[in-house]
């Protein structure tokens, strides 16, 4: 019990001694860990990669990629996140079409790094690698493309061809623009769609380029309207061909005796009927009974006017 009341004795005579060091070396211990601490800890967050510098041991390291989590590192070190998801990004550009007609495009594509070469990228490009080099690249091949076609065309199905072969040919130009110095074909950042939103032009334009599109729509509906005629005199010709024919046929039966025949049994048909009726025969011995119905009403003779 002696030799510890002698300890804290001497602890203690030290504290009160030495106070303002003590003091002051916590001071300085506590700041420099609140100060330090956002460079020591890292933490990745979903859906990010990270890469390191490390200034004293040879620059970026090129064989570690940081993935998500918690990561220490040395105060001095710089650690660089990236975003290794899929990405939107929107242009609004005014091209000249082949034509010589000014015109505003609107383009979404969508990017994405390569998360196996993001030292590669980070250490030749750097983190501004979007403006730097890949929307660059985009402006470039769509006003080429979209420059070859008159404005009338834009409005067709034809510039999906032209959006398809913007994303094949950026993601290409892309591989062999931004290769490291002794590398080929290495895919730092990948293109993997083109959309064309928007097309416009001057107000007027738009309405002689629809009202164009309108007339040809008519022609063509023209063409339909010619056609179906054409097929409906067929039609016709075919069926009075079929008559003439019928009537080839038939002809050499039509005797008088027969058509005589014909008509007594209709005329004895209507008689069997209780309307009353009026049976009148032709002259002549061919003449054939003509039957007048509704004859029950009163038939009043016109008046003569006097001096008639």
């Amino acid at each position: 019990m002696k030799y510890v009341k002698l300890f804290y004795a001497y602890i203690d005579r030290i504290i009160n001694q030495y106070l303002i060091q003590i003091s002051l070396a916590l001071f300085i211990g506590v700041g420099s860990l609140l100060l330090l601490w956002p460079k020591v800890v890292n933490i990745v967050p979903a859906g990010k990669v990270a890469v390191i510098y490390r200034p004293l041991w040879g620059g970026v390291d090129m064989n570690e990629i940081f993935k998500e989590g918690v990561h220490f590192v040395f105060p001095w070190n710089t650690f660089t996140q990236y975003d290794a998801r899929l990405q939107n990004q929107v242009l609004e550009l005014e091209v000249l079409t082949s034509d010589l007609l000014k015109s505003k495009v609107k383009v979404v594509y969508q990017y994405e790094i390569d998360a196996r070469t993001l030292p590669l990228l980070h250490k030749y490009i750097g983190p501004d690698y979007l403006h730097k080099v890949v929307e660059p690249q985009v402006i470039s091949i769509i006003r080429s493309r979209v420059g070859s076609f008159s404005s009338d065309k834009a409005f067709t199905s034809d510039i999906q061809k032209v959006v398809r072969e913007i994303a094949i040919t950026s993601d290409r130009i892309l591989v062999d623009n931004i290769s490291p110095p002794g590398l080929e074909s290495v895919k730092l950042v990948r293109i993997s769609d083109v959309e064309i939103t928007n097309i416009s032009f001057p107000k007027e334009v738009e309405e002689a380029i629809e009202k164009k599109m309108v007339e040809l729509a008519k022609a063509d509906g023209y063409k339909y309207i010619l056609e179906a005629a054409r097929q409906e005199a067929q039609r016709k010709e075919i069926e009075a061909e079929g008559i003439r024919k019928f009537q080839d046929i038939v002809r050499p039966g039509l005797s008088d005796n027969y058509l005589r025949w014909r008509g007594v049994e209709a005329t004895q048909s209507l008689a069997t009927s209780n309307n009353s009726k009026i049976i009148i025969f032709g002259s002549g011995p061919t003449g054939l009974p003509l039957v007048l119905g509704d004859m029950d009403k009163t038939i009043i003779p016109p008046k003569v006017g006097k001096g008639n």
